[in-house]
């Protein structure tokens, strides 16, 4: 072909270029032999016979000859340039009589090059009456043909139905109508004519593998199996061949032959790309029947885009080779897949109930429902012979459930329940009602456990725990009466060896000590602390420092300090409160050293303990009883120095002006009192000093020089209040106190400005404005008391509702500022508490890790912080720690926290350890880590969704990309939620 080309090229060079001189003998001679070489179809021999002329010298017949010859020669031998020298022959003889010939020799270029639609419209300029029979009828073929590969078969059929009668094309003919039949889907005329071709001869030698086809879409198994044999034998072409071998196989599947078919169907799938579905089919229920079933699923996941009963059943035999293989995740989803599709009922049937099988067994399917899918069922297919089986399962499967409320509802329907469905709904009430209880919703659990806990006769564990946990919802109240009568009932029915015994005397002895009845109280911590089961140390050390507060309040100070003594022995690392009371008690058995000693342990030991100001006060006063006037001063100063905003920084100012007096420094204390008047002049403790330094004045006979002193301080303390202040705003603060009522209270503020009462009367409203849910209004007079009235008692609870309302609002920077004023400000381990809460919260929105790590740490370090915020503190702090590149110590946190994924931040924790795993690489880890969390049927949906994106990220990473697809899908249909990342990482992920 490339030796052609080249002397095409050459040739095509010479013509254009002959410029040697031959005589006209030569020139004949040479024309003549091109002419005859040209009928002997020796096209290259013209075309060099041609190249030797003298074009100069020809007369112009001999030139338009040549000219002819010379392109149809080229034409023959498909040169490249063919159709541009035909058409220049066009050109250069307008009046040729061979202008027919070479029109339609373009048309037969384009013809053989298959650019039919060029053929087509050159054909379609010949002046057919100008052609003899023979060029007739091929122009009517070459037409047709055209017609037929641009699909204008209305056309072609015409054209070929001229040709049946022809002796050259008849065969052809026939061969074209049957193919434009079997394109038009008239199979039954496609066949008659196919049938009638004579098969020895192009291109009815093709008509037995469209006859193949036929026969088997015909469904005429036998005819389309001995069709396909032969033409295998016979060596069919090679673009019919894979095809062939699957309609062999299949004919044979069909007729029930299935062991012979399969080599047919394997071979096929070897030699194609693009397999079809039907024998993906076939050959992933072979494997499956053979007990391969990862090849099963292999070819069964093809099959699965078929929207037909083949794909219904493909997704059956997929989900229970996933069964097989032990994946029944992702065998809960082809089952949900198979009986959504309903093509054939019993496999729909056989699908519902695997599907709801497979779920109560542990398969995981986003937020699915196993007891609506066993009702579902049922509702479907009563009369099924899996009817009883599933009544059985719909019993035991509202345990199982992930929707626990669904769950409620469902067992609600349920007209005559049995007593095992009542033992179910007993359990779900008890389940719901932890679940109510770890997220705050006390109310509601407390009528879930007295409802559960009324279910008499069916679960007996369940309905003692009951009264257990509604003690909880009772003191979580502050209804201390009903709480008592709760455990107490709870002890009544439980045996000795009860594990939750000691921790419902534990429970009973709060519940009295809030009753105020220390003497019972007592009594049920010295039953956990002398307990021979299982305890921890924090419980037993904190039911010591429960013994000695029951001591303190009955004035039996050396019993109440040996119990705090236990209590720090027992937890030293989150002993401070221990300490500080042990301290107290010596001091009010007057061991004032002894006092001195044990606080001076706690300022060294917690440096961080909200109870350090109040210690310092307390030793000052000490050093004040051992008549060491000048240490308290020291202390007293350095109080002041160090907590300078607190209530007590405020109180040791007072006393060292006090003490100061006391040792007849009046110039020393006066200064004193005037630095506090200057310092806080908002604060009660300088309305005492500006009464005391009134009074001093007044005894020197300088009571002017005084009110010219109080006339320069700004916001000074009015050391009298009209009897109207005072009368209405203690009417004002009665109805606030019975009623709510805070109409007056805001009379008060518009009727007194400047009030001696405005600082109470400013908190009060701020209060009721942040329970009533008015933030803009509890932030508008939290503001306006801590600016007005910086140094008040309240001014500590206005900065924590201030900063709360700041943060939640999003206005994170400002809260972060307040809730550090807050820290420094507090007094009460309390607001203490709600300042570390706070700045640990807007560290960790702020990135700011290593501030989240040390307020965190504060924070587990002192025995007042509430079990409700401890699983926040620790997982805000695991998030840092990792994030500072402290990964080991996260882990461990989370881990620990993840054996309980009831609460939120157990969720969390089990869902951040999964991530973790998963970007660390380690996928198996990552996998048994969401497994595990999943499997716990968390009440949390978010997180739980989360959890199953991650599962799918596993699958894709490990080259799964069916099952990550299938959960993301199920999860995209199931998730109640309406959060919209989820969605969103849903929609990327399947993009």
């Amino acid at each position: 072909m490339k030796r052609m080309s080249l002397i095409a090229i050459v040739a095509a060079m010479t013509i254009g270029g002959a410029s040697g001189q031959i005589n006209n003998s030569d020139n004949e001679g040479c024309l003549s032999r091109a002419m005859l070489m040209y009928d002997d179809s020796n096209y290259l021999g013209c075309i060099d016979q041609l190249t030797q002329l003298q074009c100069g010298i020809l007369t112009p017949a001999q030139t338009e000859d040549a000219d002819y010859y010379l392109a149809m020669s080229v034409a023959a031998c498909n040169n490249s340039d063919a159709v541009k020298r035909l058409q220049k022959f066009l050109a250069d003889y307008p009046e040729s009589v061979r202008r027919n010939d070479v029109t339609m020799t373009i048309g037969d270029v384009y013809f053989t090059n298959g650019n039919y639609a060029e053929a087509l419209k050159t054909y379609g300029t010949v002046a057919e009456e100008s052609l003899n029979d023979a060029q007739r009828e091929d122009l009517c073929y070459r037409t047709s043909y055209c017609r037929l590969l641009v699909a204008d078969y209305a056309e072609a059929a015409v054209g070929f139905k001229q040709l049946l009668s022809t002796k050259r094309y008849g065969n052809a003919a026939r061969f074209y109508e049957g193919y434009i039949a079997y394109c038009k889907q008239d199979y039954a005329k496609a066949k008659t004519l196919f049938e009638s071709v004579n098969r020895n001869e192009t291109p009815g030698d093709k008509a037995g593998c469209y006859l193949c086809q036929i026969y088997f879409m015909e469904e005429d198994y036998n005819k389309s199996y001995a069709m396909s044999r032969e033409l295998l034998q016979q060596g069919v072409e090679a673009e019919f061949r894979a095809e062939i071998r699957r309609i062999a196989g299949e004919s044979l599947y069909n007729l029930g032959e299935r062991e012979q078919a399969i080599p047919y169907l394997r071979q096929y799938v070897a030699e194609t790309d693009t397999p079809q579905q039907s024998t993906l089919y076939i050959l992933g229920t072979a494997e499956y029947g053979e007990g391969n079933y990862s090849e099963a699923i292999k070819m069964l996941e093809k099959v699965t885009a078929s929207d037909t009963a083949m794909g219904q059943s493909a997704w059956l035999y997929l989900g229970q080779a996933y069964l097989k293989e032990g994946k029944n995740d992702v065998a809960v989803t082809a089952f949900r897949q198979a009986k959504r599709m309903d093509f054939d009922s019993k496999v729909t049937e056989t699908a519902m109930y695997n599907y709801a099988v497979a779920q109560s067994k542990g398969g995981k399917e986003p937020f699915g429902s196993t007891v609506a899918a066993f009702e579902e069922f049922l509702a479907r297919f009563p009369n099924s012979r899996y009817a009883p089986e599933v009544q059985e399962y719909v019993i035991n499967g509202y345990m199982s459930d992930n929707d626990y409320e669904g769950a409620l509802r469902s067992i609600e329907k349920v007209s005559n329940p049995s007593d095992a469905v009542m033992k179910a709904k007993q359990r779900v009430l008890f389940t719901l009602g932890t679940r109510d209880y770890a997220e705050g919703n006390t109310a509601k659990a407390l009528s879930r456990f007295i409802e559960a806990g009324k279910m008499s006769g069916y679960d007996a564990e369940i309905e003692r725990e009951c009264n257990l946990w509604a003690g909880d919802c009772y003191y979580r109240q502050g209804e201390y009466s009903s709480a008592s009568q709760a455990y107490q009932t709870y002890l009544k029915n439980i045996s000795t060896g009860n594990v939750n015994r000691i921790l419902a005397y534990y429970n009973l002895g709060y519940s009295r000590f809030g009753e105020k009845k220390y003497s019972e109280a007592l009594t049920n911590f010295n039953q956990v602390v002398k307990s021979k089961t299982s305890t921890t140390n924090a419980m037993v050390a904190d039911a010591y420092n429960r013994i000695g507060d029951c001591y303190y309040y009955d004035s039996q100070f050396t019993k109440a300090s040996v119990n705090y003594n236990k209590a720090y022995e027992l937890n030293p690392t989150s002993g401070d409160y221990a300490l500080y009371q042990k301290g107290i008690m010596k001091g009010l058995s007057r061991d004032y050293k002894g006092e001195i000693n044990t606080l001076d342990e706690l300022i060294a030991k917690f440096p961080t303990s909200g109870f350090i100001p109040s210690a310092m006060l307390a030793k000052a006063e000490s050093y004040l009883a051992l008549e060491d006037n000048s240490k308290a001063i020291t202390v007293y100063k350095e109080l002041v120095e160090k907590y300078p905003t607190t209530a007590q920084g405020r109180n040791g100012y007072l006393q060292l002006a006090i003490t100061y007096m006391s040792e007849g420094n009046r110039s020393k204390s006066i200064e004193t009192y005037k630095e506090i008047i200057t310092a806080y002049p908002t604060s009660e403790e300088a309305r005492v000093a500006s009464d005391d330094l009134k009074r001093m004045y007044a005894d020197e006979g300088r009571l002017q020089e005084y009110a010219q002193f109080i006339s320069t301080i700004p916001n000074a303390p009015q050391l009298e209040a009209t009897e109207a202040d005072v009368l209405t705003f203690r009417a004002a603060e009665k109805a606030y106190s019975d009623n709510k009522d805070a109409s007056q209270m805001l009379q008060y503020l518009k009727q007194y400005p400047g009030g001696v009462y405005e600082a109470q009367a400013l908190y009060c409203m701020a209060s009721m404005a942040q329970q009533e849910g008015k933030d803009d209004e509890a932030l508008s007079y939290a503001t306006r008391l801590v600016n007005d009235h910086p140094d008040a008692e309240s001014v500590e609870d206005a900065l924590a509702i201030k900063a709360d309302v700041e943060y939640r609002h999003g206005d994170v920077e400002t809260a972060l500022s307040t809730y550090r004023r807050l820290e420094q400000q507090a007094s009460a381990s309390k607001n203490i508490n709600a300042a570390r809460m706070g700045i640990m919260r807007v560290s960790r929105d702020l990135g700011h890790h290593a501030d989240v790590v040390d307020a965190a740490d504060k924070l587990m370090s002192s025995t007042t912080v509430g079990t409700t915020d401890t699983g926040e503190i620790r997982f805000t702090r695991a998030y840092s720690l990792n994030e500072l590149g402290r990964s080991e110590e996260a882990v461990a946190e989370w881990s620990e926290l993840s054996e309980n994924t009831t609460t939120l931040y157990g969720a969390k924790s089990a869902y951040y350890l999964s991530q973790y795993y998963y970007d660390s690489g380690d996928m198996a880890k990552a996998r048994t880590s969401v497994d595990d969390f999943i499997n716990s049927n968390p009440p949390h949906q978010y997180w739980l969704a989360r959890g199953f994106i991650l599962l799918s990220d596993i699958n894709r990473k490990e080259g799964n990309e069916f099952e990550a697809d299938e959960y993301l899908k199920s999860l995209r249909n199931n998730y109640p939620g309406t959060e919209s990342d989820i969605f969103l990482m849903i929609d990327q992920r399947l993009q």
